[in-house]
């Protein structure tokens, strides 16, 4: 019988994910996919092992109750957010990144060439064909000078085509649910 390279317990036909170099149990499986939130085929040994012995980079307090997309998890009962490893639109591989929802100030959707939400959305619905080079979610945070930023586009896009009216729908749920959040979070507060 086959066992988890990780941990050594028994695998089942149907409690087996595979990896680059060969299968794991769900419950490492759950730990090398950060919570579910990526894939592990391309992973070898070293790093599966590195991110199941790595408990620092699992949030123990973040309790997934939304999701939007592969760009943000939502924790409603600890009033966080989680913004994910997207290694299409950021070009780099990084851990997820933790949030709490009162040290968000401001929450924006920002595209190149430079238009407001309204402006985006005549064109999305009049299917006027306009190039856009980016488009990112910016989050304004009490503890922090820069903003952090959800890239949600970084090659150019028409207006008029599928995967812009997709990431587009996306980035106002993104900035609406974050919205909620901190209204909800005030609220709590008075």
């Amino acid at each position: 019988m086959k066992t988890c390279d990780v941990c050594q317990s028994p695998l089942g036909m149907l409690k087996k994910f595979k990896y680059a170099d060969g299968y794991i149990c769900k419950e490492c499986y759950k730990k090398a996919s950060r919570n579910f939130t990526e894939t592990i085929t391309q992973k070898n040994l070293s790093e599966i092992k590195k991110l199941c012995h790595n408990e620092k980079e699992i949030d123990e307090k973040f309790e997934i109750t939304g999701r939007i997309g592969n760009y943000l998890l939502v924790d409603e009962k600890n009033n966080k957010i989680c913004i994910l490893n997207n290694r299409m639109t950021a070009k780099k591989v990084s851990a997820p990144d933790f949030y709490d929802i009162k040290n968000i100030i401001g929450c924006e959707i920002i595209c190149h060439p430079a238009l407001t939400v309204e402006e985006l959305e005549g064109k999305v619905e009049g299917r006027e064909d306009e190039i856009i080079d980016s488009l990112k979610v910016s989050i304004s945070m009490k503890n922090k000078k820069k903003p952090v930023e959800i890239m949600m586009i970084s090659n150019p896009v028409r207006t008029k085509s599928y995967a812009f009216r997709q990431v587009f729908h996306f980035a106002k749920r993104i900035t609406k649910e974050i919205r909620s959040l901190q209204q909800k979070n005030s609220e709590t507060v008075l």
